[in-house]
């Protein structure tokens, strides 16, 4: 160690920059918890991390988690699981249970004190508004520092999760609009799945392959066309999550050239599932909107490449088995776990397999997301952005285990799924808070981030519990 050093720690090997080129050799200092340069030549810290034979990546955003979708997951499981998979900033969803949904500035200040009470990686915060009331809720909640406003136009939970009536998306677009903040959908037409899911039950069609075929593409499609002439005709910025078909990105393309400001994200089970895996895995592979065709797959895929996704990310909403494997697929609950694999099957279905590059990589998981939630200090390994970042081992081979997950509900749709590329450690603001298969980090080691502001000073390491 050598106090009189000018960084706190300097990490040299193969540092993935902004754009995707590999600084081999290279060298980055980190002081305060942020990246202060990244250089060709020696630098000196306090402490030196060699990470020869690995490439350091930025750490991965995941844009679209539920962390209290059920109650006995919670903040502090999903973010160690984050950490495992090299995911540095989640953003958490509104949609709280039991019952409370984030719509108030109360509810939003009481969920980041227990961000920082309870995060292991970094969280930022959706919040909502209710179906009916005053929509003045929509700048205080932007004034406390969400980070977006999550919305669907399907019913879930009248309470927590409920359906918001086009009327009401009319006034509230506007009212996002003078924010600046995206505003993020959940797109399926309400009448066309309800009335097939009753149809389906009726017949007496309840095996778990019902679930996707009772919610045809028409229903996303729809439902993504009609929130886009919203956006349209308010100025809304639309952000499109969990899209499953090629035809709601060739809409969101084509929107764009209108002049609407709208991006879109896929996840991850949609690139590597298809609705078949429902026949395999039964109510583990349920998720709404539903796993599509092999064609539907490969036309994600093909837009992966051409750049018509912005964002990929891992809509971890995870529940227990016996909330999954009933013998009525429609009383299945829907959603799985996925903050822990977003980031290595990623890379190992994408770039280990020559589908997309490093550069895209990295647009997907890192940069992209913090660019469309404005978290400008997040995704990038360039001097002023936090010291986030993973050592990653982009040859080790390995296979998703069940057993191996930090999840609480203990289980991956991914289990068996063989993957080539390892995180071997993360780092929150220069502290390490997984290291070679266990988190070294205690809750409270991540914070709560708001976009377009500058993280706070980086806790120190008998903080982090190192």
């Amino acid at each position: 160690m050598n106090d009189t050093a000018p960084h706190d720690l300097v990490v040299h090997g193969d540092i993935a920059l902004p754009g995707g080129h590999v600084l081999r050799g290279g060298w980055m200092g980190i002081t305060g918890g942020r990246i202060e340069q990244t250089s060709e030549t020696p630098l000196v810290g306090r402490d030196t991390l060699h990470v020869s034979g690995n490439v350091v990546l930025p750490g991965f955003v995941d844009a679209h988690v539920h962390t209290r979708s059920y109650i006995d997951e919670g903040i502090t499981a999903t973010t160690r699981a984050a950490s495992a998979g090299g995911t540095t900033t989640i953003i958490d969803m509104p949609f709280d249970k039991p019952a409370r949904p984030v719509n108030t500035r109360e509810r939003f200040e009481a969920k980041v004190a227990d961000v920082n009470a309870e995060a292991v990686v970094d969280v930022a915060l959706y919040a909502t508004f209710p179906p009916e009331g005053d929509l003045g809720i929509i700048a205080d909640l932007a004034d406390a520092g969400a980070a977006g406003f999550k919305v669907s136009t399907i019913e879930v939970d009248p309470v927590r999760f409920p359906r918001i009536p086009d009327g009401r998306f009319y006034e509230a677009f506007q009212e996002i609009a003078k924010t600046g903040r995206p505003v993020a959908a959940h797109q399926e037409n309400q009448e066309i799945v309800f009335s097939q899911a009753e149809a389906f039950r009726a017949r007496g069609d309840t095996a778990a392959i019902d679930h996707a075929l009772s919610r045809p593409p028409v229903a996303e499609a729809e439902a993504a066309g009609r929130l886009l002439e919203l956006a349209y005709w308010t100025g809304a910025r639309l952000h499109m999550v969990h899209g499953t078909l090629p035809r709601t990105f060739d809409l969101i393309q084509w929107n764009r050239s209108q002049g609407v400001s709208a991006t879109g994200e896929t996840c991850l089970q949609y690139l590597l599932l298809t609705m078949d895996a429902l026949r395999e895995l039964g109510g583990r592979a349920k998720c709404n909107p539903p796993l599509r065709s092999q064609e539907a797959v490969e036309g994600l895929w093909a837009q992966l490449q051409d750049g018509s996704i912005d964002i990929v990310t891992s809509d971890h909403s995870p529940y227990p088995l016996h909330r999954k494997e009933t013998p009525d697929i429609f009383d299945a609950f829907a959603g799985m776990p996925g903050a822990e694999t977003l980031g290595p099957l990623l890379y190992s279905e994408g770039v280990a397999s020559g589908r997309i590059d490093l550069a895209r990589f990295l647009e997907l998981i890192a940069s992209g997301p913090a660019d469309v939630f404005g978290l400008s200090r997040k995704g990038r390994l360039e001097p002023g952005a936090d010291a986030d970042f993973v050592v990653f081992d982009p040859d080790a081979e390995w296979t998703v285990d069940d057993d191996a997950t930090h999840y609480a509900v203990g289980w991956t749709p991914f289990h068996g799924r063989p993957v080539r590329g390892r995180v071997v450690s993360t780092w929150l603001g220069g502290c390490c808070i997984y290291q070679d298969g266990h988190v070294t980090a205690q809750p409270g080691a991540g914070r709560f981030v708001r976009p377009t502001e500058e993280r706070a000073p980086a806790k120190t390491v008998s903080d982090t519990g190192e």
